[in-house]
């Protein structure tokens, strides 16, 4: 319930910005997903993006009363250290692929140049 809370301590305003950053995340992980030139890195963007975004999709559609409220915890927003550790990890996974996909890049346009 700590997306109800935040709502009512900072306002709907806030609450939508939470919600945006959220949509931006899903966005990123995406298009990081569509540009990775490996299927492997490809799905695992991919895989990684869904698991957040379905993990924000489950506490916001359950303060929301739109699906049964469970415990799952909102990705860096709720407390909990194991919670806050494995959103981080999957983070850097996906902060890896995009590093990879952009050395990958680069190495191509050198390739190009030669």
């Amino acid at each position: 319930m700590i997306f109800s809370a935040i709502c009512e301590e900072f306002g709907v305003i806030f609450g939508a910005g939470i919600i945006g950053i959220f949509i931006m995340l899903l966005y990123r992980g995406v298009r990081i997903a569509l540009d990775c030139n490996r299927r492997y890195y490809s799905i695992l963007a991919a895989g990684v993006t869904t698991l957040i975004s379905f993990q924000a999709f489950v506490i916001l559609g359950g303060v929301m009363k739109l699906i049964p409220l469970t415990g799952v915890t909102l990705p860096c927003v709720s407390y909990g250290g194991s919670s806050i550790l494995g959103t981080f990890i999957l983070f850097g996974i996906i902060q890896g692929l995009y590093i990879l996909k952009r050395n990958d890049e680069e190495e191509m346009e050198m390739e190009e140049e030669v």
